[in-house]
């Protein structure tokens, strides 16, 4: 073998490690992504683990659809503050689903229930809320999560315990 057949080779071996590299590099970025995902979702279904989001939420659930300043007004003032605990919440996950951060489709099955009660509860305080304080943003992402949230069940997606119904654990 002569100096330029081994030159050649080497060339040739150093375009694999070159290819070998990018594909070992994209690979790593798309686990990179999947890991981030992951961990978002995780720390968003933390958000609702913690007492005082539990509470507000056994709080309102007591309440009828449609709840306006005036009712809330009628209530211990826990009530509104548990309003705006949830609201917040769900406000947070809005903006975290807009901006990709966490995948609707996680939400949907995370919290979606959650999000459309508390949603028509809250709505007409929300709204007066908007008008009284000049503030149309006010809960703006909460809104914006139910409206999607609404959207993809439009599409009548079962209940988990019916579409999984057949569910087996992944061999790892």
């Amino acid at each position: 073998m002569s100096l330029s057949d081994l030159a050649n080779l080497v060339e040739i071996v150093g375009i694999f490690a070159i290819l070998f590299g990018i594909i070992i590099g994209v690979l790593q970025i798309r686990q990179n992504r999947i890991q981030r995902r992951d961990l978002a979702i995780l720390e968003c279904a933390h958000l609702f683990e913690d007492e005082q989001f539990t509470e507000a939420f056994r709080l309102l659930s007591e309440l009828p659809n449609g709840m306006t300043q005036a009712k809330f007004s009628e209530l211990d003032e826990k009530y509104e503050s548990a309003a705006i605990r949830a609201a917040m919440k769900f406000e947070t996950i809005g903006i975290l689903v807009h901006r990709g951060v966490v995948p609707l489709s996680a939400m949907e099955e995370l919290v979606s229930g959650a999000a459309l009660a508390i949603w028509r509860i809250l709505k007409p305080w929300i709204e007066e809320l908007r008008v009284k304080r000049s503030y149309p943003t006010y809960w703006e992402w909460y809104q914006w999560l139910v409206e999607r949230l609404e959207e993809r069940q439009s599409k009548e997606r079962a209940p988990a315990f019916t579409a999984y119904a057949d569910w087996k654990e992944p061999k790892v």
